[in-house]
Protein backbone atom coordinates (compact mmCIF):
# COMPACT_ATOMS: atom_id res chain seq x y z
CA UNK A 1 0.00 0.00 0.00
CA UNK A 2 1.50 3.13 -0.76
CA UNK A 3 0.42 5.99 1.76
CA UNK A 4 1.99 9.93 2.07
CA UNK A 5 1.07 13.22 1.11
CA UNK A 6 -0.06 14.39 -2.47
CA UNK A 7 2.93 14.95 -4.97
CA UNK A 8 5.50 12.35 -3.51
CA UNK A 9 5.34 9.50 -6.16
CA UNK A 10 2.96 6.88 -5.17
CA UNK A 11 1.35 6.75 -8.42
CA UNK A 12 4.49 6.35 -9.81
CA UNK A 13 6.16 3.96 -7.56
CA UNK A 14 3.12 1.56 -7.57
CA UNK A 15 2.04 1.91 -10.84
CA UNK A 16 4.18 2.76 -13.59
CA UNK A 17 4.56 0.48 -16.38
CA UNK A 18 8.41 0.75 -17.23
CA UNK A 19 7.30 -0.93 -20.83
CA UNK A 20 11.00 0.15 -22.27
CA UNK A 21 12.85 -0.36 -19.24
CA UNK A 22 12.17 -2.83 -16.93
CA UNK A 23 14.31 -1.78 -14.16
CA UNK A 24 11.43 1.47 -14.12
CA UNK A 25 7.99 -1.14 -13.49
CA UNK A 26 6.49 0.02 -10.66
CA UNK A 27 4.97 -2.59 -7.73
CA UNK A 28 1.92 -3.58 -9.93
CA UNK A 29 3.82 -4.95 -13.02
CA UNK A 30 6.66 -6.57 -10.61
CA UNK A 31 4.09 -8.09 -7.97
CA UNK A 32 1.88 -9.48 -11.58
CA UNK A 33 5.58 -10.71 -12.93
CA UNK A 34 6.52 -12.68 -9.37
CA UNK A 35 2.64 -13.65 -9.66
CA UNK A 36 3.01 -15.25 -13.31
CA UNK A 37 6.45 -16.96 -12.80
CA UNK A 38 5.18 -18.38 -9.73
CA UNK A 39 2.01 -20.44 -11.32
CA UNK A 40 1.81 -23.58 -13.31
CA UNK A 41 0.21 -24.09 -16.54
CA UNK A 42 -2.51 -25.89 -16.96
CA UNK A 43 -3.58 -25.88 -13.00
CA UNK A 44 -3.14 -21.92 -12.28
CA UNK A 45 -5.50 -19.15 -13.14
CA UNK A 46 -4.40 -15.66 -12.33
CA UNK A 47 -7.12 -12.55 -13.01
CA UNK A 48 -7.10 -9.28 -12.14
CA UNK A 49 -9.66 -6.28 -11.73
CA UNK A 50 -9.09 -2.81 -11.40
CA UNK A 51 -11.22 -0.36 -9.73
CA UNK A 52 -11.21 3.16 -7.73
CA UNK A 53 -12.85 4.63 -4.86
CA UNK A 54 -13.88 8.06 -5.92
CA UNK A 55 -15.88 10.17 -3.53
CA UNK A 56 -16.98 6.65 -1.89
CA UNK A 57 -18.57 5.62 -4.70
CA UNK A 58 -16.41 2.66 -5.99
CA UNK A 59 -15.75 2.44 -10.19
CA UNK A 60 -14.38 0.05 -12.26
CA UNK A 61 -11.21 1.25 -14.11
CA UNK A 62 -11.48 -1.23 -16.63
CA UNK A 63 -15.23 -0.96 -17.57
CA UNK A 64 -15.84 2.69 -16.64
CA UNK A 65 -19.89 2.65 -17.25
CA UNK A 66 -19.92 0.18 -14.02
CA UNK A 67 -20.67 2.84 -11.41
CA UNK A 68 -21.28 2.78 -7.51
CA UNK A 69 -20.63 -0.95 -7.19
CA UNK A 70 -21.53 -2.78 -3.80
CA UNK A 71 -19.31 -4.29 -1.74
CA UNK A 72 -20.90 -7.82 -0.69
CA UNK A 73 -19.39 -9.42 2.89
CA UNK A 74 -20.17 -12.87 3.11
CA UNK A 75 -22.11 -13.05 6.35
CA UNK A 76 -20.13 -16.60 7.25
CA UNK A 77 -16.28 -16.28 6.47
CA UNK A 78 -16.34 -12.08 6.84
CA UNK A 79 -14.79 -12.52 2.53
CA UNK A 80 -15.13 -8.96 0.59
CA UNK A 81 -16.46 -9.64 -2.71
CA UNK A 82 -17.38 -7.07 -5.40
CA UNK A 83 -20.01 -8.98 -8.26
CA UNK A 84 -20.55 -6.17 -10.43
CA UNK A 85 -16.78 -5.36 -11.13
CA UNK A 86 -14.64 -6.75 -14.04
CA UNK A 87 -12.91 -9.96 -14.05
CA UNK A 88 -10.37 -10.43 -16.92
CA UNK A 89 -8.17 -13.53 -16.54
CA UNK A 90 -4.28 -12.82 -17.17
CA UNK A 91 -2.79 -14.34 -20.30
CA UNK A 92 0.87 -13.08 -20.02
CA UNK A 93 2.71 -9.64 -18.22
CA UNK A 94 2.16 -7.71 -21.44
CA UNK A 95 -1.39 -8.00 -21.09
CA UNK A 96 -1.67 -6.95 -17.61
CA UNK A 97 0.32 -3.89 -18.53
CA UNK A 98 -2.07 -3.29 -21.37
CA UNK A 99 -4.90 -3.52 -18.48
CA UNK A 100 -3.14 -1.08 -16.45
CA UNK A 101 -2.88 1.89 -18.90
CA UNK A 102 -6.67 1.28 -19.66
CA UNK A 103 -7.45 1.81 -16.12
CA UNK A 104 -5.03 4.58 -15.51
CA UNK A 105 -6.92 6.64 -18.42
CA UNK A 106 -10.12 6.16 -16.50
CA UNK A 107 -8.48 7.37 -13.17
CA UNK A 108 -9.09 11.07 -12.03
CA UNK A 109 -6.87 13.55 -11.61
CA UNK A 110 -6.40 17.29 -11.01
CA UNK A 111 -4.13 20.24 -10.79
CA UNK A 112 -3.37 21.44 -7.47
CA UNK A 113 -0.77 23.72 -6.25
CA UNK A 114 0.98 20.41 -4.72
CA UNK A 115 0.91 18.25 -7.57
CA UNK A 116 -0.03 18.79 -11.12
CA UNK A 117 -1.30 16.31 -11.80
CA UNK A 118 -3.17 14.52 -8.40
CA UNK A 119 -4.78 11.54 -8.17
CA UNK A 120 -8.06 12.12 -7.10
CA UNK A 121 -9.13 8.66 -5.98
CA UNK A 122 -7.71 5.44 -4.26
CA UNK A 123 -6.64 2.51 -7.09
CA UNK A 124 -7.19 -0.96 -5.99
CA UNK A 125 -5.97 -3.83 -7.66
CA UNK A 126 -6.92 -7.09 -6.82
CA UNK A 127 -5.37 -10.17 -7.99
CA UNK A 128 -7.24 -13.98 -7.96
CA UNK A 129 -5.09 -17.00 -7.66
CA UNK A 130 -6.87 -20.20 -8.47
CA UNK A 131 -4.93 -23.69 -8.12
CA UNK A 132 -6.82 -26.77 -9.19
CA UNK A 133 -6.12 -29.66 -6.55
CA UNK A 134 -6.93 -33.11 -6.84
CA UNK A 135 -7.29 -34.77 -3.41
CA UNK A 136 -7.65 -38.52 -2.81
CA UNK A 137 -11.15 -39.79 -0.97
CA UNK A 138 -10.98 -40.14 2.36
CA UNK A 139 -7.11 -38.30 2.52
CA UNK A 140 -7.94 -35.40 4.03
CA UNK A 141 -5.03 -34.90 6.00
CA UNK A 142 -2.97 -35.40 2.48
CA UNK A 143 -0.21 -32.83 2.38
CA UNK A 144 0.10 -30.07 -0.75
CA UNK A 145 2.99 -32.00 -2.21
CA UNK A 146 1.04 -35.56 -2.33
CA UNK A 147 -1.58 -33.10 -3.86
CA UNK A 148 0.73 -31.89 -6.76
CA UNK A 149 1.72 -34.89 -7.19
CA UNK A 150 -2.00 -36.57 -7.62
CA UNK A 151 -2.99 -33.75 -9.97
CA UNK A 152 -0.05 -33.67 -12.52
CA UNK A 153 -0.06 -37.47 -12.62
CA UNK A 154 -3.83 -37.67 -13.36
CA UNK A 155 -4.83 -39.65 -10.49
CA UNK A 156 -9.03 -39.92 -10.05
CA UNK A 157 -9.61 -37.64 -6.84
CA UNK A 158 -11.65 -35.16 -5.62
CA UNK A 159 -11.34 -31.67 -6.95
CA UNK A 160 -9.92 -29.06 -5.06
CA UNK A 161 -9.42 -25.40 -5.41
CA UNK A 162 -6.72 -23.10 -3.74
CA UNK A 163 -7.20 -19.45 -3.56
CA UNK A 164 -5.42 -16.26 -3.06
CA UNK A 165 -5.82 -12.85 -3.56
CA UNK A 166 -3.26 -9.88 -3.66
CA UNK A 167 -4.63 -6.04 -3.01
CA UNK A 168 -1.94 -3.44 -4.07
CA UNK A 169 -3.62 -0.31 -3.62
CA UNK A 170 -2.20 3.14 -4.57
CA UNK A 171 -3.63 6.10 -2.18
CA UNK A 172 -5.16 9.19 -3.36
CA UNK A 173 -2.48 11.67 -1.31
CA UNK A 174 -3.52 13.62 1.73
CA UNK A 175 -3.47 16.92 1.55
CA UNK A 176 -3.27 20.17 3.81
CA UNK A 177 -5.97 22.44 2.26
CA UNK A 178 -4.40 24.87 3.15
CA UNK A 179 -1.80 24.10 0.65
CA UNK A 180 -3.40 22.84 -1.82
CA UNK A 181 -5.44 25.84 -3.00
CA UNK A 182 -8.31 23.29 -4.08
CA UNK A 183 -11.95 24.75 -4.10
CA UNK A 184 -15.43 24.11 -5.55
CA UNK A 185 -15.71 20.17 -6.50
CA UNK A 186 -11.55 19.77 -5.94
CA UNK A 187 -12.42 20.85 -2.15
CA UNK A 188 -15.08 18.52 -1.84
CA UNK A 189 -13.01 15.28 -3.15
CA UNK A 190 -10.03 16.39 -0.92
CA UNK A 191 -12.40 16.18 1.98
CA UNK A 192 -13.71 12.15 1.32
CA UNK A 193 -9.66 11.45 -0.17
CA UNK A 194 -8.70 12.66 3.60
CA UNK A 195 -11.90 11.19 5.02
CA UNK A 196 -10.71 7.59 3.93
CA UNK A 197 -7.48 8.34 4.90
CA UNK A 198 -8.37 9.02 8.77
CA UNK A 199 -10.35 5.70 8.87
CA UNK A 200 -7.52 4.08 7.36
CA UNK A 201 -5.45 5.26 10.08
CA UNK A 202 -7.68 4.22 12.73
CA UNK A 203 -8.03 1.08 11.65
CA UNK A 204 -4.02 0.45 11.23
CA UNK A 205 -3.66 2.22 14.89
CA UNK A 206 -6.46 -0.57 16.33
CA UNK A 207 -4.52 -3.15 15.13
CA UNK A 208 -0.86 -2.12 16.22
CA UNK A 209 -2.81 -1.63 19.51
CA UNK A 210 -4.03 -5.59 19.21
CA UNK A 211 -7.79 -3.33 20.06
CA UNK A 212 -10.55 -5.81 19.93
CA UNK A 213 -12.45 -3.38 17.69
CA UNK A 214 -11.15 -2.69 14.26
CA UNK A 215 -14.04 -0.50 12.66
CA UNK A 216 -13.45 -1.38 9.17
CA UNK A 217 -16.94 -0.43 8.71
CA UNK A 218 -16.10 3.23 9.07
CA UNK A 219 -15.32 3.70 5.08
CA UNK A 220 -15.77 2.16 2.06
CA UNK A 221 -12.20 2.02 1.45
CA UNK A 222 -11.76 0.07 4.90
CA UNK A 223 -14.19 -2.10 3.56
CA UNK A 224 -12.77 -2.91 0.79
CA UNK A 225 -9.86 -3.63 2.76
CA UNK A 226 -11.26 -5.85 5.55
CA UNK A 227 -9.32 -8.98 4.53
CA UNK A 228 -5.95 -6.74 4.82
CA UNK A 229 -6.14 -6.50 8.16
CA UNK A 230 -5.83 -10.18 9.69
CA UNK A 231 -7.72 -12.30 11.11
CA UNK A 232 -11.45 -11.40 10.69
CA UNK A 233 -12.46 -11.90 14.60
CA UNK A 234 -12.56 -8.37 15.94
CA UNK A 235 -13.38 -6.42 12.60
CA UNK A 236 -16.88 -4.50 12.58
Amino acid sequence: MAYGQTGTGKTYTVGKLGKDDAAERGIMVRALEDVLASTMPGSDVVEVSYLHLYMESIQDLLAPEKASIPINEDARTGEVSLPDVSVVKVQDLNHFSDLLQIGETNRHAANTKQNTESSRSHAILMVHVRRSINQKAGDETASQEKDVKSNLAGGNGLPRVRKSKLLVVDLAGSERLDKSGSEGHLLEEAKFINLSLTSLGKCINAQAENSPHIPTRDSKLTRLLRDSFGALQGLH
